[in-house]
Protein backbone atom coordinates (compact mmCIF):
# COMPACT_ATOMS: atom_id res chain seq x y z
CA UNK A 1 0.00 0.00 0.00
CA UNK A 2 1.40 3.39 -0.99
CA UNK A 3 1.66 5.74 1.97
CA UNK A 4 3.55 8.47 0.12
CA UNK A 5 3.95 8.74 -3.64
CA UNK A 6 5.55 11.84 -5.11
CA UNK A 7 6.09 12.72 -8.76
CA UNK A 8 9.00 15.12 -9.14
CA UNK A 9 10.98 16.01 -12.24
CA UNK A 10 10.02 12.90 -14.22
CA UNK A 11 10.85 10.59 -11.33
CA UNK A 12 8.73 8.98 -8.64
CA UNK A 13 9.47 8.67 -4.91
CA UNK A 14 7.29 6.15 -3.07
CA UNK A 15 7.02 4.88 0.49
CA UNK A 16 5.03 1.64 0.61
CA UNK A 17 3.90 -0.45 3.58
CA UNK A 18 2.55 -3.92 4.05
CA UNK A 19 -0.99 -4.20 5.45
CA UNK A 20 0.38 -5.76 8.66
CA UNK A 21 2.67 -2.82 9.45
CA UNK A 22 2.98 -2.48 13.20
CA UNK A 23 5.54 -2.31 16.00
CA UNK A 24 8.43 -4.56 14.97
CA UNK A 25 6.47 -6.23 12.17
CA UNK A 26 5.56 -5.83 8.53
CA UNK A 27 7.54 -4.00 5.90
CA UNK A 28 8.15 -0.41 4.90
CA UNK A 29 10.16 0.44 1.78
CA UNK A 30 11.22 3.60 -0.05
CA UNK A 31 11.96 3.64 -3.78
CA UNK A 32 13.11 6.51 -6.01
CA UNK A 33 13.66 6.65 -9.75
CA UNK A 34 11.99 6.22 -13.10
CA UNK A 35 9.66 3.35 -13.94
CA UNK A 36 11.87 0.31 -14.45
CA UNK A 37 15.02 2.16 -13.28
CA UNK A 38 15.18 2.45 -9.49
CA UNK A 39 18.00 4.74 -8.38
CA UNK A 40 17.57 4.45 -4.61
CA UNK A 41 16.02 1.70 -2.52
CA UNK A 42 15.79 1.78 1.27
CA UNK A 43 16.34 -0.43 3.09
CA UNK A 44 18.50 -2.35 0.64
CA UNK A 45 18.09 -5.59 2.57
CA UNK A 46 14.98 -6.65 4.48
CA UNK A 47 14.80 -4.84 7.84
CA UNK A 48 12.09 -4.16 10.37
CA UNK A 49 10.48 -0.74 9.79
CA UNK A 50 11.48 0.57 13.23
CA UNK A 51 15.13 -0.17 12.41
CA UNK A 52 15.08 1.60 9.05
CA UNK A 53 12.77 4.63 9.48
CA UNK A 54 11.71 7.27 12.00
CA UNK A 55 8.78 9.70 12.06
CA UNK A 56 7.65 12.89 13.77
CA UNK A 57 4.88 15.45 13.92
CA UNK A 58 6.33 18.90 13.28
CA UNK A 59 5.11 22.48 13.34
CA UNK A 60 5.14 26.00 14.64
CA UNK A 61 2.86 29.03 14.32
CA UNK A 62 3.04 28.98 10.49
CA UNK A 63 2.88 25.30 9.56
CA UNK A 64 2.12 21.79 10.79
CA UNK A 65 2.72 18.37 9.35
CA UNK A 66 4.38 14.99 9.45
CA UNK A 67 7.75 13.63 8.41
CA UNK A 68 9.30 10.23 7.77
CA UNK A 69 13.06 10.05 7.85
CA UNK A 70 15.82 7.60 6.99
CA UNK A 71 19.57 7.82 6.51
CA UNK A 72 21.99 6.28 4.05
CA UNK A 73 25.47 6.73 5.43
CA UNK A 74 25.78 10.44 6.23
CA UNK A 75 22.94 11.43 3.89
CA UNK A 76 19.53 12.00 5.47
CA UNK A 77 16.24 11.83 3.57
CA UNK A 78 13.14 13.51 4.99
CA UNK A 79 9.75 12.89 3.36
CA UNK A 80 7.29 15.54 4.43
CA UNK A 81 3.66 16.53 4.17
CA UNK A 82 2.92 19.90 5.73
CA UNK A 83 0.15 22.46 5.70
CA UNK A 84 1.44 26.03 5.52
CA UNK A 85 -0.88 28.68 6.93
CA UNK A 86 -2.54 30.56 4.08
CA UNK A 87 -0.77 28.45 1.41
CA UNK A 88 -2.19 24.94 1.74
CA UNK A 89 -0.52 21.55 1.59
CA UNK A 90 3.09 20.98 0.55
CA UNK A 91 4.68 17.59 0.09
CA UNK A 92 8.24 16.74 -0.81
CA UNK A 93 11.60 15.25 0.06
CA UNK A 94 14.57 16.99 1.64
CA UNK A 95 18.05 15.56 1.22
CA UNK A 96 20.76 16.75 3.62
CA UNK A 97 24.23 15.86 4.80
CA UNK A 98 26.01 17.20 7.85
CA UNK A 99 23.15 19.62 8.55
CA UNK A 100 23.45 21.13 5.06
CA UNK A 101 20.57 20.88 2.62
CA UNK A 102 21.64 19.22 -0.64
CA UNK A 103 18.27 19.14 -2.41
CA UNK A 104 14.56 19.68 -1.98
CA UNK A 105 12.30 17.76 -4.32
CA UNK A 106 8.78 19.19 -4.31
CA UNK A 107 5.89 16.91 -5.22
CA UNK A 108 3.85 17.90 -8.25
CA UNK A 109 0.61 16.74 -6.57
CA UNK A 110 -0.51 15.55 -3.16
CA UNK A 111 1.73 12.68 -2.14
CA UNK A 112 -0.36 11.04 0.56
CA UNK A 113 -2.39 7.87 0.30
CA UNK A 114 -5.67 7.43 2.21
CA UNK A 115 -5.04 7.07 5.96
CA UNK A 116 -1.30 7.18 5.26
CA UNK A 117 -0.05 8.61 8.53
CA UNK A 118 -2.54 6.56 10.56
CA UNK A 119 -0.76 3.42 9.34
CA UNK A 120 2.65 4.89 10.20
CA UNK A 121 1.50 5.91 13.68
CA UNK A 122 0.24 2.35 14.24
CA UNK A 123 3.76 1.13 13.48
CA UNK A 124 5.15 3.24 16.36
CA UNK A 125 8.36 4.08 14.55
CA UNK A 126 11.09 5.82 16.55
CA UNK A 127 10.85 9.59 16.85
CA UNK A 128 12.87 11.45 14.22
CA UNK A 129 15.56 13.69 15.69
CA UNK A 130 15.51 16.54 15.33
CA UNK A 131 11.75 16.73 14.82
CA UNK A 132 12.01 19.38 12.13
CA UNK A 133 12.25 19.64 8.37
CA UNK A 134 16.03 20.15 8.47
Amino acid sequence: MAIFSCATGGKIASLCASADLGPSQGSLAYRFGRKGAIELKHPEARALPDQAFSTAVIGDAGFAGDIVRFSRGETRYTLYSIIVKGQGERDGILVSRGGRRLAELKCEDSALGADAWKLLYRAKLPKAEPASLD
